[in-house]
C-alpha cells in the first residue's frame, strides 16, 4: 500500500483520535475532512501549480482566470522570444513609461488577469501560472492526494483538528490548529515559493485561537 492514500491517512486519523473502528466519527466524516485538508493546504500553501494558456480579447484590459491565485504571467508572441510580465498594482495604470503595444505588465483584479498596456484591436497569448486547487476529491481506498509530497502528513493534522471540534475538545484542536499552519507556513517558504514576495504576501495570517474546552 502506497503512503499516503485515502485508507492509510484515515487510518492515521483513526489513530490520533484514539478511535481505530467507526463510531463516534464515521469513515465519511474522515474522509470529508481529509479532502477539505487537502483543499485547505492547497490554498494556504499555493501548492498545486497549473500553466493556464488564455488569449486576450481585442480593447479589453482584462481576461478571466480560473484559479486560487496568479503567480506569474508570460507573453507569448508569434514568433521570437517570450516575454515574462512584470507585475503592478493597478494604482500605477496610466503612470508607466510605455513604448510599445504588446504586454508589459499585468496584475491580479478578483478573478481576472489585467494587462497593461491595454490590448487594442490585436489580440496576445499569455501563459498564466497558477496556483490551483485539487481537482478530484478522494474517495476510493486506493485514492491517493494530488499536493506534493513535503505537504501530505499535514491532511492528517487537518483532519484531527476537525474531529477535536466534533468532539468539543476546543484546547487541544486550537493547538494542533496552530502547529498545522506553522508548518504549512515553513514548508511553503522553504520549498514552494520561487519568488521575491513581500512579507504580506508570504504571511498565513489565519492562525486562530479557539474558545476553551467544554
Amino acid at each position: 500500500m502506497a503512503w499516503p492514500d485515502l485508507a492509510d491517512i484515515r487510518l492515521r486519523v483513526r489513530d490520533q483520535l484514539n478511535e481505530d473502528t467507526a463510531s463516534f466519527y464515521t469513515d465519511n466524516q474522515i474522509d470529508r475532512w481529509i479532502n477539505d485538508g487537502e483543499r485547505d493546504i492547497a490554498i494556504k500553501g499555493l501548492c498545486l501549480e497549473s500553466i493556464q494558456s488564455l488569449t486576450t480579447v481585442a480593447s479589453t484590459r482584462t481576461v478571466t482566470v480560473s484559479c486560487i491565485k496568479p503567480l506569474h504571467v508570460e507573453y507569448k508572441p508569434g514568433s521570437g522570444t517570450r516575454l515574462g510580465l512584470i507585475k503592478i498594482n493597478p494604482l500605477q495604470l496610466g503612470r508607466l513609461d510605455i513604448s510599445v503595444s504588446t504586454p508589459q505588465y499585468w496584475f491580479q483584479w478578483g478573478n481576472k488577469i489585467g494587462i497593461e498596456p491595454k490590448p487594442g484591436t490585436t489580440t496576445y497569448n499569455l501563459d498564466v501560472y497558477t496556483a490551483i486547487g485539487p481537482t478530484v476529491l478522494l474517495s476510493g481506498t486506493t485514492d491517493e492526494p494530488q499536493i506534493p509530497a513535503e505537504f501530505q502528513h499535514l491532511i492528517v493534522d487537518y483532519a484531527v483538528y476537525r474531529g477535536l471540534i466534533r468532539a468539543r475538545k476546543f484546547s487541544g484542536a486550537s493547538i494542533i490548529y496552530s502547529d498545522y499552519i506553522k508548518t504549512l507556513q515553513e514548508i511553503r517558504m522553504g520549498v514552494i515559493t520561487k519568488y521575491n514576495n513581500i512579507q504580506d504576501d508570504l504571511k498565513i495570517p489565519d492562525i486562530v485561537v479557539i474558545g476553551g474546552e467544554s
